[in-house]
């Protein structure tokens, strides 16, 4: 076994949940780690998801989960807990997964799994009742009344208790504006939209845009005439004036990643800000694959439709995650 792949020796339980009001309806995960030694939460986790429904919402908040034991310690022996009964019996292997949305969702498990058990740990489920999967619970709530939440546990404050680092998301909840200018490194709220098939979608896609981030907005994309149009449109939206180059344009020789997105990604990070960028799927998933270090194998595996909206969030210690992908709600 190498370095890299021996168990860290440490337990952390997930424990998630999703709700939509209306099934499919307004929608929201949440997700929280724990230590089951202490007890002590190490991350909070709240996401609004747009339009959904509750297995997609749970799903998704399972995902959140173990993205984050994988930002915290990928060598774990993992818990899950959840109070939804199909995705624990799904995840388990015992019951068959018939919904294509639930399939796609339900691989994307699997592989964050298998990347724990790669790096020497282990994921295991538990079904809970509802009364015992409270903070989940709340924290899906939140999400549902359109709050993200991204809290991860800091050193000890000055009276001994646990002090948590919390930031907002403005991708989320339209607080663009907040961000100061005085920090000396910034959080990125990136919005990603895969340009669409015709210019039809784009009032569709600058509704949806102006419902998740406000004022203060950046925008860039690709230079083809599509896409230059829809970043035209969403700039005019927001009162700014767009800026486009071949660097979004997603067409850099060879099949995987184009590095020059992945480059124009990694100078919006340095500058941070709220920032839409207009690109096509090689160029969504050029980002993507960056911020969720995709083996070469499985850079398409992603699923994004055109017109699809996907949001990615740079945190202040330079950690990474993205929040949503493939979103087309708006589209229908």
């Amino acid at each position: 076994m190498t370095p890299a792949s021996r168990p860290s020796g440490r337990t952390l339980v997930v424990e998630a949940d999703g709700g939509s009001r209306g099934n499919p309806g307004v929608a929201g995960y949440g997700a929280l780690v724990r230590d089951p030694s202490t007890g002590r939460v190490l991350v909070e986790l709240a996401e609004p998801l747009g339009k959904a429904s509750n297995n997609v919402a749970e799903y998704s908040g399972l995902l959140a989960g173990l993205r984050a034991v994988l930002d915290l310690d990928p060598g774990a022996t993992v818990r899950v807990k959840m109070d939804s009964k199909l995705v624990v019996e799904q995840m388990s292997g015992r019951w068959k997964i018939k919904h294509e949305d639930m399939r796609r969702l339900a691989l994307e498990a699997r592989d964050l799994c298998a990347e724990i058990s790669d790096a020497g740990g282990s994921v295991d489920f538990e079904w809970i009742p509802r009364e015992k999967n409270k903070d989940a619970d709340a924290l899906s709530n939140d999400a549902m009344d359109g709050k993200s939440v991204h809290r991860i546990l800091s050193d000890e404050g000055p009276d001994g208790a646990d002090a948590f680092a919390e930031v907002s998301s403005p991708v989320a909840q339209g607080l663009s504006e907040g961000a100061s200018t005085q920090e000396k490194a910034r959080p990125l709220r990136l919005l990603l939209v895969q340009a669409p098939l015709d210019g039809a979608a784009a009032p569709r896609i600058v509704a949806a845009v102006r419902r998740l981030v406000g004022s203060g907005t950046s925008v860039v994309g690709a230079d083809d005439d599509l896409a230059t149009r829809v970043a035209r449109d969403l700039a005019v939206a927001h009162e700014v004036e767009a800026e486009t180059s071949d660097e979004w344009s997603g067409q850099a020789p060879g099949e995987g990643p184009d590095e020059r997105v992945r480059t124009a990604y990694r100078s919006l990070t340095a500058a941070g800000g709220t920032v839409v960028a207009v690109t096509n799927r090689r160029g969504v998933l050029s980002v993507v694959s960056d911020v969720l270090d995709t083996p070469l194998p499985r850079f398409w595996a992603v699923a994004t439709a055109p017109g699809s909206l996907t949001a990615v969030e740079v945190w202040e210690d330079g950690s990474a995650s993205v929040a949503f992908t493939n979103r087309t709600d708006h589209l229908a």
